[in-house]
């Protein structure tokens, strides 16, 4: 029997440090194409009539380079920011002068370039929408001069399960390079920060150092975009999941993939079948956890057993028959031909009672998990108080361990995967002291890092708000802090007019700004 999740609580081993190898490729075999033919002019859509099998000289009119520079915060001091970084990913021209890219480097971005076949040439482009979902985003080039000799290329209407494919990206030699693979499959993924399941190619080559965005192209036209390394393979968008993001930019109404925020519990196990009280042959599997603000909340329960969602049944481990693909995981119904804003039926059976239900799909917001999976265009949010650094746990945090799922101390993941007792309508945030700046202030903590806070000042803790609030309410001239049992420290004691006199020493030893160091006036 096994316990399974379709939320960001998943302890999978990121990939992202693959995806920034791109510049490392082993030396690809290479295809001379021809120039590329003069560009008509710009439509906002190509009709379905007007496509047409991309030759080379198509495929280099389609393809371009961004390079994207940009600067991360230090999440282990997060007053201050990390050094700038610079890479280089593939884009896919489409319809309306617009360049597709399937990358996390947009969020953090300061600025974004546009190169176009083959040429050192750039041109300032901008970023007009960011799906970290996915990852998408859509760039813009203002110069008409950057659009002569582009071209669209054409999406194929659906995704390949089988046959060989040509992965192509260019080089800064300036020829376009040509990569041999092979699909795998077509199966249900998470790609980039892994939240919401998408279809996804699984595609194998021999190449080592792919990188993110290279266009997957299938008898002449696009299957996917490479996100990054999947085990012995790579992974890609699938071409309906581009064109379900592209429909959904050019209506300018588009929200995000709809997200199921679900675990369960695999019913492979007659006993526990005929106990839940399903019928023989009849199958499905068992939530185990609902999570707030996804497509479930509110109407599924822990406890009810799925039988049907979308008018497709459930296996008992949660796979399901899709019409053109085969079996898939259930998590795909949510994003796979719906979008966020429509509804789905769902069959299930609750303490004996059979029901059929209708679940509003829902994008999950990332600051709606209780652990954010990512943190784009702010610094870390943190309070020091007598030099204590307090901030929220997030992946970003986690981050700073490299292969955090494997690294991190044990406490954190536990705390990742414990549900809080009562959802509530704002997400109950794990809250940490994650460093301590030495000070006369804090003598004998200078030590204390990473303990998960849990009351200070009697006042329970579930958010920096939560704590801000407590600070300012000292107990007999003392900030109590109180931690998370079974973490070796219980408490840390400070003196609350100590702590607040410590504020401009901090500020002048550690060059912390002073609005962060000490912002509470303690209460007595």
């Amino acid at each position: 029997m096994r316990s399974r999740t379709t939320a960001s609580s998943s302890r999978a081993t990121l990939v992202l440090a693959v995806l920034a190898t791109a510049a490392c490729a082993s030396a690809p075999r290479r295809v001379a194409a021809p120039a590329a033919p003069s560009a008509p002019a710009p439509v906002a859509a190509a009709p379905p009539a007007t496509v047409r099998t991309a030759t080379n000289g198509h495929l280099r009119a389609g393809i371009v380079s961004v390079r994207v520079t940009g600067q991360d915060w230090n999440w282990r001091a997060p007053w201050e920011k990390q050094a700038p970084w610079t890479r280089t990913v593939t884009g896919l021209v489409v319809p309306g002068q617009r360049i597709l890219v399937a990358s996390t480097a947009f969020g953090n971005h300061l600025l974004v370039e546009a190169q176009k076949l083959g040429s050192e040439a750039r041109s300032v482009a901008r970023v007009e929408l960011v799906d970290q979902e996915g990852p998408l985003a859509l760039v813009a080039v203002d110069d008409p001069a950057f659009w002569e000799g582009l071209e669209p290329l054409s999406l194929a209407e659906r995704a390949p399960a089988e046959g060989d494919v040509t992965i192509l990206r260019w080089q800064r030699s300036g020829l376009l390079d040509s990569y041999p693979g092979t699909l795998r499959q077509v199966r249900s993924g998470r790609h980039g920060l892994w939240q919401t399941s998408l279809l996804t190619l699984e595609v194998g080559t021999s190449t080592d150092g792919l990188g993110e965005s290279e266009v997957v192209v299938a008898k002449g036209r696009v299957a996917g975009l490479v996100t990054g390394r999947a085990g012995d393979a790579y992974a890609a968008l699938a071409a309906p999941v581009l064109e379900q993001f592209l429909e959904g930019a050019a209506k300018g109404d588009w929200r995000s993939f709809a997200r199921a925020g679900l675990a369960w519990q695999d019913l492979t196990n007659p006993a526990l079948r005929e106990s839940l009280g399903l019928r023989p042959g009849e199958t499905g599997i068992r939530l185990t956890r609902v999570a707030a603000h996804g497509s479930a909340d509110g109407i599924l329960k822990p406890g009810d057993v799925v039988l049907e969602m979308g008018g497709a049944k459930l296996d008992p481990t949660g796979y399901y028959e899709h019409p053109l693909y085969g079996r898939m995981l259930f998590a795909l119904l949510f994003s796979d031909g719906r979008h966020a804003g429509e509804t789905m039926a769902v069959e299930l059976l609750r303490d004996g009672e059979r029901l059929d239900l209708q679940l509003p799909l829902r994008a999950m917001r990332p600051e709606q998990d209780r652990v954010p999976p990512y943190v784009f265009g702010r610094g870390p949010d943190y309070v020091i108080v007598g030099g204590l650094v307090f901030e929220e746990l997030t992946r970003p945090y986690l981050g700073a361990w490299g292969d955090w799922a494997r690294r991190a101390p044990p406490r954190l993941l536990v705390a990742i995967d414990r549900e809080p007792d009562d959802a509530g309508a704002e997400p109950k945030r794990i809250v940490l002291l994650s460093s301590v700046l030495p000070d006369a202030a804090n003598l004998g903590y200078q030590e204390l890092r990473d303990l998960i806070v849990e009351r200070v000042n009697g006042r329970a803790i579930s958010s920096l708000t939560d704590l801000r609030q407590a600070f300012a309410f000292p107990e007999g001239g003392f900030h109590v802090v109180e931690f998370l049992a079974g973490q070796g420290t219980a408490r840390a004691v400070l003196d609350a007019g100590e702590a607040h006199a410590a504020a401009a020493r901090l500020q002048q030893a550690y060059g912390v700004a002073a609005r962060f160091v000490g912002p509470l006036i303690p209460r007595y």
